[in-house]
């Protein structure tokens, strides 16, 4: 079967449209729909990630093969924040991101970002207060990077209590009392979560090397608090890992200032007592430590002694000084014995 000039001509056309097609890179995806908003395989903060090539074939990629990061965030001052970046940067890609502000499974808005430079990329958006439901609000980024021959979607969904960042906790006060310092605080104000255990606080307390963690309570007493001197408090909050939110910490707060309450120089009744007995004691034994011979000398003098020229010269006319001495006599005591002699009786009758 033989083609016609016609047909001819139609297929060789295709042929060097399709040629030139391939050898240029493959264009960027169109603005995604409104069916991303109903889209029901998105689930909340997992990346979907999906590739295809030139032959307009898609899969589904694995998480752990992706190399970017993604974020939203909404700032108490209605401003959504979205930043996303790549590992790896190959010179001649080149992408496109879409930011997709959905109230329920309805597309309110979106924003489109068109970027080939390297690095970190953000794109902010101010909402409108009155014009969105926050308790319906759905967030996409939807990003498509363009390779040569393949191409690359990454599509995230953030609700609203992911996006939340939390203001810095209000009504802070501080002041010392019973021996501590005794901070409290308000809750602050949040779209999701009303719950105290929700929150978890961190303060900055001036003088403290670490930073203090409190979770699910009002108020914090720091032990062994110093009544003069001056202390400095802020604070910051964030959801706590009891509840689903985000773990993006707030701004810090206003510094509050807590003035001494004594005066540096008051001295008591013993401190001053002890200065007094304390300071002549420690004199007393730095002197005796230090000149302990001489302080031993005055206390116990030596016994003085002639020196041997004089002690000599006594010697030699001095005779009855150095004479022996003289024994004294002794004297016998001399006993006499008596007997009587026994007379006879015979002689005693005559």
């Amino acid at each position: 079967m033989k083609l016609s000039p016609v047909h001819l001509i139609l297929w060789t056309s295709l042929l060097v449209l399709w040629a030139h097609r391939s050898s240029q890179h493959v264009s960027l995806a169109e603005a995604p729909d409104s069916y991303l908003c109903q889209d029901e395989d998105l689930y909340i903060d997992e990346p979907k990630v999906q590739r295809g090539n030139s032959s307009g074939q898609m899969q589904l990629v694995d998480e752990e093969e992706d190399n970017g990061n993604f974020s939203c965030l909404l700032y108490p001052t209605n401003t959504l924040n979205c930043s996303w970046s790549f590992h790896a940067s190959p010179e001649e890609r080149q992408s496109s991101t879409f930011i997709i502000i959905c109230e329920g499974d309805e597309k309110h808005s979106f924003e489109e970002v068109r970027v080939s430079e390297e690095g970190v990329q953000s794109k902010s958006v101010v909402l409108c207060q009155h014009c969105i439901d926050y308790n319906t609000l759905y967030v996409i980024l939807h990003v498509n990077v363009s390779l040569p021959n393949m191409w690359t979607t990454y599509t995230t969904k953030y609700d609203s209590d992911i996006l939340e960042v939390l203001p810095p906790p209000p009504n802070i006060s501080a002041v010392v009392r019973d021996g501590g310092l005794l901070v409290t605080w308000d809750q602050p104000y949040s779209r999701s979560s009303r719950t105290t255990k929700c929150f978890t606080y961190q303060l900055d307390i001036s003088g403290q090397e670490r930073l203090k963690d409190v979770t699910g309570q009002l108020n914090y007493t720091e032990p062994n608090a110093d009544p003069t001197r001056t202390y400095r408090v802020r604070m910051r909050t964030r959801k706590s890992f009891q509840c689903i939110g985000s773990l993006h910490w707030s701004d810090w707060s206003h510094t509050v200032t807590v003035a001494p309450t004594e005066s540096p120089l008051k001295l008591n009744c013993l401190v001053i007592v002890t200065i007094s007995l304390g300071i002549p004691m420690i004199l007393l034994a730095v002197l005796l430590l230090f000149r302990l011979q001489r302080v031993s000398k005055l206390l116990f003098p030596p016994i003085p002694r002639p020196s041997p020229k004089y002690k000599y010269f006594l010697e030699k006319n001095d005779t009855f000084l150095f004479a022996p001495p003289v024994q004294p006599p002794k004297y016998v005591e001399e006993i006499t014995e008596v007997e009587e002699a026994e007379q006879s009786p015979e002689k005693t009758f005559q």
